[in-house]
């Protein structure tokens, strides 16, 4: 056999059409994103697996759950319709970037629940207290009377250093 027969012959070899195949970049990098996700593919595949063997018993539940509703008569009173629930779907949807920026924002903190907790309970004793007796502030008199009160001062003072906070910000946003 010649060098050029050799050459030809081997030219034709399966691991050359792969190597042809492995310079081409779309298929490398293609090669590189299946590497990349080999875990998630393995997982994807054993769940096609198992969904696949238990297809016959998935679709028996599905039917068995169809007749007992059909039994019991179609869709319970009270019960939203397919098209009802369609349209929660579709309102969900559509809320998705306002919720997804709530839980991303200190909206949801704990220490902003705490205090909005704090301030909650504290509005509802205090409004409570304010109608279960005579007003305590007359004039301008019994109100620096009451500035003598620590719990006044402290809650005075929350109310201002949040005034405070809240005006810096407003500053810088406008």
């Amino acid at each position: 056999m010649t060098e050029t027969e050799a050459h030809s012959t081997h030219a034709h070899q399966p691991i050359d059409a792969v190597a042809e195949r492995l310079n081409d970049p779309a298929v490398a990098a293609s090669l590189v994103t299946l590497l990349d996700n080999a875990e998630l593919l393995s997982t994807l595949v054993l769940g096609l697996g198992g969904l696949l063997e238990r297809g016959d018993m998935i679709m028996d539940a599905v039917a068995e759950g169809v007749n007992d509703f059909k039994r019991a008569g179609g869709r319970p009173e009270g019960a939203p319709s397919l098209a009802q629930l369609g349209e929660v779907v579709s309102d969900l949807g559509n809320a998705a970037p306002a919720l997804t920026r709530i839980t991303e924002s200190a909206m949801v903190h704990p220490e902003t629940i705490d205090l909005l907790s704090m301030i909650s309970e504290a509005s509802t004793e205090g409004a409570r207290n304010a109608q279960s007796k005579d007003p305590e502030i007359t004039g301008v008199i019994s109100a620096a009377k009451a500035l003598k009160d620590p719990e006044v001062q402290r809650g005075l003072g929350l109310v201002i250093e949040i005034a405070r906070s809240l005006g810096r910000r407003m500053g810088t946003a406008g």
